[in-house]
């Protein structure tokens, strides 16, 4: 197969391609009247956030991160989706927790015996 066509060659230029894309410019942060906030550098993009939590979630054991979604905003995690017992959600929360820039985690999860 040729090298340029491989299936890891096209992933890893779409990725690149996206990267690219949204890199971020260097606009001038709006003046707060706070010189040296801490918080505002410290912020952790959402995306990142939520990918972040995602692997923690998958170094788990007990845990189907395929069954779990997550959502971020503002350093604000939401877990939902199903899990097959109540241990597993809360292994699921403490996961999202402990994961740096997460201020709060909103648990929306249900059990899979509960969903019938």
């Amino acid at each position: 197969m040729n090298n340029l066509t491989s299936l890891p060659t096209i992933v890893s230029g779409l990725v690149l391609a996206t990267l690219v894309a949204c890199a971020s410019t260097n606009t001038p942060a709006p003046a707060t009247g706070a010189v040296g906030n801490s918080a505002n550098s410290a912020a952790v993009s959402d995306a990142a956030l939520t990918n972040s939590v995602l692997a923690g979630l998958a170094q788990q054991q007990g845990i189907n991160p395929a069954d779990i979604a997550v959502e971020s905003y503002d350093g604000e995690v939401r877990l939902s989706g199903f899990a097959a017992s109540q241990q597993e959600i809360d292994t699921a929360v403490a996961a999202a927790r402990s994961v740096a820039g997460v201020k709060v985690v909103r648990n929306d999860m249900k059990l899979k015996d509960a969903a019938k």
